[in-house]
């Protein structure tokens, strides 16, 4: 069991871990960790909303560096004479799929052995890039990985009431992009998520179990023999 609180008055967290504290002799088993201060005193945490800002309202300048890089000077500018309203994110599934049946057979592995990825937060959101290393596998991931495969892919994480996901694509670096709103609750420090940065979520993904093409598991061979040669 893990205890997340958070509060705007410090002394509710303060009374919390004393009232833990007074109970260390009466704990149930695995209670232990309860005589660890080291993260039950509450701190400042900040957290994330999104906003829109009038671009007039804005304090524009440019800092200019001298040749030796000891002194610098602003200059004023104004901000930028037009603008236009925000449009609406794209999201979308593949265009264009191709069958899925077309790839048979497969086999049951992970998705990381043929794909990498990258995560991170922004806030509240998850952004997750998933791509391939062969041209070859681009129809397949970008036909397989829909919004609703991604929702499968986080598992218990992901709360169809709560979450939207958002999805584009980068085909000239065999990329899929989706962004997880939400899912890091208030975001940054503010989020009770162990990873609360969204780090870790590529790796889970590419942990999953999935059904892939066997013709693709060749070019794992010869990745793995790649990294065992640079191992010696």
């Amino acid at each position: 069991m893990r205890i997340f609180a958070e509060t705007s008055d410090p002394s509710l967290n303060i009374a919390l871990v004393q009232s833990m504290s007074e109970r260390i002799m009466q704990h149930f088993s695995g209670f232990h960790n309860s005589l660890d201060m080291r993260t039950a005193l509450p701190k400042p945490f900040l957290a994330f909303y999104p906003a829109l800002y009038s671009q007039s309202d804005l304090k524009c300048s440019v800092t200019l560096l001298s040749a030796d890089g000891k002194s610098e000077r602003s200059e004023q500018t104004t901000p930028p004479p037009q603008t236009e309203a925000l449009e609406k994110r794209s999201s979308y599934d593949t265009m264009d799929p191709v069958s899925i049946e077309q790839f048979q057979p497969t086999r049951i592995t992970r998705l990381g052995d043929i794909a990498l990825a990258r995560s991170g937060d922004k806030g509240p959101n998850l952004n997750i890039g998933i791509f391939v290393r062969k041209l070859a596998h681009w129809d397949w991931l970008r036909s397989f990985l829909t919004r609703a495969r991604m929702a499968e892919l986080l598992g218990e994480d992901w709360k169809e009431d709560e979450y939207y996901i958002e999805r584009v694509e980068f085909p000239n670096i065999w990329a899929v992009h989706f962004v997880v709103y939400g899912i890091l609750g208030r975001g940054v420090s503010s989020s009770s998520r162990l990873d609360a940065l969204g780090k870790g979520v590529a790796d889970f993904v590419r942990d999953v179990w999935v059904p892939v093409p066997e013709r693709f598991l060749k070019d794992i061979q010869y990745f793995g023999a790649v990294r065992k040669e640079w191992n010696y």
